[in-house]
């Protein structure tokens, strides 16, 4: 090969560099796929509850009534660890259990039957949230609505304090938690994520 030929594909080679260099320089990035946030709770939308789902909403529910007012309160307490564990109040047909690995330490739990015929409960420690949602069961053979019953739709409602309560059968409750009702053994059961206090609303 002569030298004019030499330095031709001399010459070539380093055109052909200097293009796929540039190419490459000027080639845009790949951008980063952006992370779409969960959209917020907003008022009246279902929200993900674990077995369920649950309602958020501000509104004011009827509440089942017991058949034979509490003249006081009863309280029910146990320490129930990550094994999982039942606490019941027999007087005012409430059950509540506690799945394995709700809680991850001994916690003692403690359900109130609030004095009265609203069929309303506290739950304590208030505030704390569980990695598996309980089961509420309430015996509707202690209630009035057995005359009613196969007409009658139930919801588990969660309300803040008992100034949300009124002696009439009235409760201004915040999340509403779906039921299913055993009308062979007259029980209604609905789950709870978290503790304050719940009732058993009716419609």
């Amino acid at each position: 090969m002569n030298a004019f030929r030499r330095t031709h594909f001399a010459l070539r080679a380093a055109v052909l560099g200097i293009l796929a260099l540039a190419s490459f320089s000027c080639a845009d990035p790949v951008a980063p796929t952006p992370r779409t946030a969960a959209p917020s709770a907003l008022l009246g939308l279902p929200l993900g509850g674990g077995d369920g789902l649950i309602t958020v909403v501000d509104t004011t529910v009827n509440v089942l009534q017991r058949g034979i007012p509490l003249l006081a309160d009863i309280s029910s307490s146990a320490t129930i660890g990550p094994d999982g564990g039942t606490i019941t109040i027999p007087a005012a047909g409430v059950r509540v259990d506690v799945p394995k690995n709700a809680v991850m330490v001994p916690t003692t739990i403690t359900v109130t039957a609030i004095a009265g015929t609203n069929v309303a409960y506290e739950f304590e420690p208030a505030g704390t949230v569980f990695n598996k949602r309980l089961i509420v069961s309430q015996d509707l053979s202690l209630t009035t609505i057995l005359p009613t019953i196969t007409g009658t739709s139930f919801t588990g409602a969660y309300f803040r304090s008992r100034d949300e309560l009124t002696s009439t059968g009235s409760a201004l409750v915040h999340e509403l938690e779906p039921t299913t009702v055993d009308l062979t053994s007259l029980m209604v059961r609905f789950t709870v994520g978290h503790f304050s206090g719940y009732i058993v609303a009716v419609d």
